[in-house]
């Protein structure tokens, strides 16, 4: 393997990061966010273990990466037990069901008592189980053979010639009265047998497409399991926290928002970007041009960061350039744009060219909400709060005012 191949590789590895984001903590690759809500978080949880917290922010904003260091700053502490979990591994988003946290945090602690087993924990664990998977049986398939016909109705000249078992699964699933009393029994065995405050961390709740679930169930299950004297630290959409704000706000008082990087304003949001290149790329294999485009571009999105380098690195890698120049940033700038307005409607570009002219937006309808969710319109909060398109569109939204003017110009002479 040539040593350039080898720098490339390293230098891949290197911002992959967000994609997994555990393995850049142990790293080193982390550098503190400004206004990092890790030390309030954790300040508080020590202070009340078993309260709630919720934190929202956009998709690529560094959610999961706060909630892995706040574990990892919970755990410091002699008295607490922080457990991470990521609910997209236990059910389906889509169709989480009230008394679905209760059962993960349910099977959770069971695996905290280190073997420690009765019938009443075994009970409870296949309560749980069967709430997020339902019931498993045994169905035996019948295999035909050539002239069967079943209810005489031919079937293609088969016949039976043996039989074969495997388990299903049925859609028939705990209630969540019985999941509540199965956790009941579990949390006494646990508050009796352990010494640390258990708090759950639960990550990938920022997928609910319909904000009211994250009320009912999330929230309601969050209270229940609160309740026990767990506490517990959820992520949402920033489409919740502008939907759901009176609901929030009636179930606790800590809630937090972390909103992108304002790198076009914030001399601090500048510095900490130009840092995690640095950081992730310290013989500067990536020219300084091409970093301060890239940065520029990522409109302070931590993910988009990471993918835009990553695609400047592959072109630099196919253009058998030794160093990621600027050209190379360029392509990847345009790969992102393209794949930023595919998919646009007509209703879509409207409301851009409107943030773009207007400099004013207050989100209102799914449209709205949908464009944040996807990273085309960025919520900054600081310096000031403001809105803006991904910079990586402003060309493509420019030259559609441009073709409107022009088309609007030429009708009315």
């Amino acid at each position: 393997m040539s040593d350039r191949l080898k720098f490339f590789r390293r230098l891949m590895s290197a911002f992959e990061g967000t994609s997994n984001p555990q393995r850049a903590v142990e790293r080193g690759f982390y550098i503190n966010l400004p206004n990092n809500p890790v030390g309030v978080i954790t300040g508080k949880i020590a202070l009340r273990p078993s309260s709630a917290h919720l934190l929202f922010g956009g998709i690529g904003s560094g959610k999961t990466t706060q909630l892995l260091l706040t574990q990892q700053a919970l755990n410091e502490l002699e008295d607490i037990k922080a457990i991470y979990i990521d609910i997209s591994l236990f059910t389906d988003i889509s169709e989480l069901q009230s008394g679905a946290l209760i059962a993960i945090a349910g099977l959770e602690l069971i695996k905290t008592l280190q073997g420690y087993n009765t019938s009443e924990i075994s009970d409870s664990k296949r309560i749980f189980e069967r709430l997020l998977y339902g019931n498993s049986e045994i169905v035996t398939y019948h295999q035909p053979r050539p002239n069967q016909s079943i209810g005489g109705i031919g079937i293609g000249g088969m016949l039976n010639v043996g039989s074969s078992q495997a388990f299903t699964t049925t859609e028939k699933r705990e209630n969540r009265s019985s999941v509540l009393q199965a956790f009941a029994k579990v949390s006494k065995f646990v508050n009796e047998k352990s010494v640390k405050q258990v708090v759950f961390l639960f990550d990938s709740l920022d997928r609910l497409r319909e904000s009211q679930m994250f009320v009912k169930p999330v929230l309601d299950d969050a209270i229940e399991i609160n309740k026990y004297g767990f506490g517990a630290i959820i992520v949402g959409s920033i489409v919740t926290l502008y939907t759901e704000r009176v609901n929030i706000v009636k179930n606790t008082e800590n809630f937090y928002f972390l909103p992108y990087l304002d790198v076009l304003k914030n001399a601090e949001a500048q510095q900490l970007f130009t840092d995690i290149f640095k950081v992730r790329d310290p013989e500067k294999l990536i020219n300084q041009r091409a970093r301060e485009m890239i940065i520029f571009n990522s409109g302070g999105v931590l993910r988009d960061l990471m993918s835009l380098t990553q695609a400047a690195i592959e072109e630099a890698y196919m253009d058998g350039s030794s160093l990621v120049m600027e050209q190379h940033a360029e392509q990847a700038i345009i790969f992102m744009q393209r794949s930023k307005t595919i998919g646009l409607t007509d209703l879509n570009i409207d409301t851009l060219i409107k943030v773009t002219t207007e400099k004013s937006f207050f989100p209102r309808t799914s449209e709205d909400f949908e464009l944040m969710l996807t990273g085309h319109i960025l919520e900054y909060e600081y310096p000031r709060q403001r809105f803006a398109i991904h910079p990586t569109l402003v060309l493509f939204i420019q030259n559609k005012i441009n073709t409107r003017e022009f088309t609007n110009g030429f009708a009315s002479g």
